[in-house]
């Protein structure tokens, strides 16, 4: 009677764990993937203020992929990465005339804050520096994401 038990413990166990083998993985299965995030910046109707918007994306958060996903939001405006050096990435737009003179007045703050916000959320970086010829509406320089706070 006892090794009736145990065979049939035995059989269980195997076509429980067949089962399950030959079955798809599910959701439960496997680990969460990791989420990341980009942004995209907005105008407040009412307040006239930027608001950023936080939007999941399936894109790694390496510069490269950052910086590719800005230029290609942004057709007018070309972003080159000239490098990275602790906490700041230093970047370098060759012709800054579509950002500074023909975007009016609220169209380079809302790219610049929309770039600031991407490439601040690549780990380890705190500051965007940007390097172009300054024009009416923008200026080259150093900004964080507390730059447009209050914009």
């Amino acid at each position: 009677m006892k090794n009736y038990f145990f065979i049939l413990t035995v059989c269980l166990v195997f076509t429980a764990c067949k089962n399950k083998a030959d079955q798809p993985a599910t959701d439960e299965d496997s680990l969460p993937a990791a989420e990341n995030y980009l942004w995209q910046s907005t105008l407040n109707d009412s307040s006239g203020k930027i608001e950023m918007i936080k939007v999941p994306s399936n894109d790694s958060l390496s510069a490269q992929s950052v910086i590719d996903f800005l230029n290609k939001d942004n057709t007018h405006i070309h972003l080159d990465l000239v490098k990275i050096s602790a906490d700041t990435i230093f970047l370098k737009i060759p012709d800054a005339m579509y950002l500074t003179q023909q975007m009016g007045s609220t169209g380079p703050d809302l790219y610049l804050s929309e770039a600031v916000y991407n490439l601040t959320e690549i780990p380890g970086i705190h500051y965007a520096n940007f390097n172009f010829e300054e024009g009416d509406h923008a200026s080259p320089g150093t900004y964080t994401r507390d730059t447009f706070k209050n914009e």
